[in-house]
């Protein structure tokens, strides 16, 4: 019994087999996760930039109709700056469109759920608009033996600055007057003048 060898193939399958299973499982699930990872980041990209463009006070603007950017050559087209400061414009709403749009056009798995979520934050000396987009779906194979999860979520955030020169002085501006403020009540001119002192000294020994 101990020579004979008759189900030495099946033993050697049991235990690659699994192993096997498990690569491929894997392949697969690179397949996905690569090009839907990339067609989300191109599409919050894509979004990012049309809303930056849209907000900042160049003559570039961005068409949803036809998902590009154009140069707007008539000054009259151009909207009121103080009617745009009381009215805004859907920052979601366009945000969805395009990464909705630009994402259908790559090819990568759409099912399951897409979220979108845009936000303009105010970063006292600048703004940015920041697009997150999560596409969730089910696992193609059950995987639920080694306790991998049945869904897995991917998610790709784009961020872009909004181009205003008037603004960016503007909070320059303010921002040179509050750290006058606060020297002047705590008491900081020394401090201030300390510092100061020291900057010079490097700019100095640097120009040397």
């Amino acid at each position: 019994m101990l020579n004979n060898e008759k189900g030495q193939a099946f033993v050697e399958a049991a235990i690659l087999f699994p192993i096997m299973i498990m690569i491929f499982a894997a392949l697969v699930l690179l397949s996905i996760y690569l090009p839907t990872r990339s067609a989300l980041q191109r599409a919050t990209q894509h979004a990012a930039a049309a809303i930056a463009a849209a907000e900042s006070d160049t003559w570039l603007f961005f068409d949803e109709s036809t998902m590009s950017f154009f140069w707007e050559t008539n000054k009259a087209n151009l909207e009121n700056v103080y009617v745009a400061l009381f009215s805004g414009m859907d920052i979601q709403g366009i945000g969805e469109n395009i990464v909705t749009e630009t994402e259908r056009g790559n090819l990568s798995m759409k099912a399951g759920t897409l979220t979108v979520n845009s936000d303009v934050f105010d970063r006292v000396l600048y703004k940015e608009v920041i697009i997150t987009a999560e596409r969730e779906f089910a696992i193609p194979i059950d995987l639920s033996f080694i306790s991998f999860p049945q869904t897995i979520s991917i998610t790709a955030t784009s961020i872009a600055v909004i181009q205003n020169g008037g603004e960016f002085v503007r909070n320059v501006d303010m921002a040179i007057d509050f750290v006058k403020y606060v020297t002047e009540k705590f008491g900081l001119t020394d401090l201030t003048d300390n510092i100061s002192s020291a900057v010079e000294r490097v700019r100095s020994l640097l120009r040397w």
